[in-house]
């Protein structure tokens, strides 16, 4: 009797391209690229964003999954079979996604965005964050701090009580894991940073990790990969359908940001493009979390980027 070879590797990989729902996902996303990269894109705020640099970190990001992929191969990607026990996942879900729309609808009210900007649409994101003062910037990461981390947190923890493993927020496998963040999570930086970036002062710097960290960073890992991409896998019974379900939650708590605008077909159509593109980071997002049962690891892969905005945030802070 011959012993079976493990499958769980080809398994997690040829879910990825078997699955109907991201094969859909991927076409509108093409199709999504196209029409920008084609069409007149005036017709939205920031009308000189640039996006070849926003779209040159996909490459970069693709061999990041790729390479996780690998470490990952001995571990079942979460889904309905293997996640954490949820007591009530439509419940809690619903919830979430209601709670998302308040937080958006609430910050919109105080011109308060998911992200102050996104640093590979230059120069679209220096102008917006030329319009910055501390206090707008400190507003923007406690709102988000406080609304998408601190609250989200104390609720399922204390509430609910979830442990932290069953949240995803356990950081197992260090030995192969941080040495993963530092080299997938530093080379962004330095591919978008500008010259300014190596003259900012040590003080910029950390009040940029401080600022992204309170901010982005643990408000984006509780709300969307801690809790809700889990509950979006168990519900869609498919990890893989699960993270497309993520990316388009991701998206539209980012249809508020500065570079899209709503009032017209013609915005309408180009703005619904550009959703596609910051979805399609929700879903590197969430398949980086669903492969390893890592919320925090969705960091290096997608997020750490926003370091290099240490130059306008410095000179927002008068610190250069």
């Amino acid at each position: 009797m011959t012993t079976p070879t493990p499958t769980t590797a080809p398994t997690a990989v040829r879910d990825l391209f078997t699955n109907r729902w991201l094969l859909l996902f991927l076409a509108a996303w093409a199709a999504a690229t196209v029409y920008i990269l084609t069409t007149d894109r005036s017709m939205l705020p920031l009308s000189d964003q640039e996006p070849i640099g926003y779209f040159s970190g996909i490459g970069g990001g693709i061999v990041s999954i790729a390479f996780l992929f690998l470490l990952a191969r001995r571990r079942a990607p979460l889904d309905h079979r293997n996640a954490p026990d949820f007591r009530n996942p439509g419940k809690e879900t619903a919830g979430l996604l209601a709670w998302m729309a308040a937080v958006l609808a609430v910050g919109s009210v105080f011109g308060i965005r998911t992200h102050i900007a996104f640093v590979g649409l230059t120069p679209g994101a220096q102008a917006v964050w030329d319009r910055q003062t501390p206090a707008t910037t400190l507003t923007w990461a406690i709102f988000n701090f406080v609304t998408l981390a601190v609250l989200p947190y104390w609720f399922f923890r204390y509430r609910l009580g979830y442990r932290p493993d069953s949240m995803l927020l356990r950081f197992d496998r260090p030995k192969v894991w941080i040495p993963y963040f530092a080299l997938v999570g530093l080379p962004p930086i330095f591919f978008v940073a500008t010259p300014e970036y190596y003259t900012t002062s040590v003080t910029g710097h950390a009040l940029t990790l401080v600022l992204f960290t309170l901010g982005s960073f643990l408000p984006i890992m509780i709300t969307t990969q801690s809790l809700l991409t889990p509950r979006l896998s168990v519900l869609a019974r498919s990890w893989v359908t699960g993270s497309v379900l993520s990316a388009l939650a991701y998206g539209a708590l980012n249809i508020t940001e500065a570079f899209l605008a709503w009032d017209s077909p013609a915005q309408v159509a180009l703005s619904l493009a550009w959703f596609m593109q910051v979805a399609f980071w929700g879903l590197a997002k969430a398949v980086t979390t669903l492969r390893t049962g890592n919320a925090w690891l969705h960091i290096a892969t997608t997020h750490t980027i926003h370091l290099a905005e240490a130059p306008a945030v410095a000179t927002t802070f008068d610190l250069r």
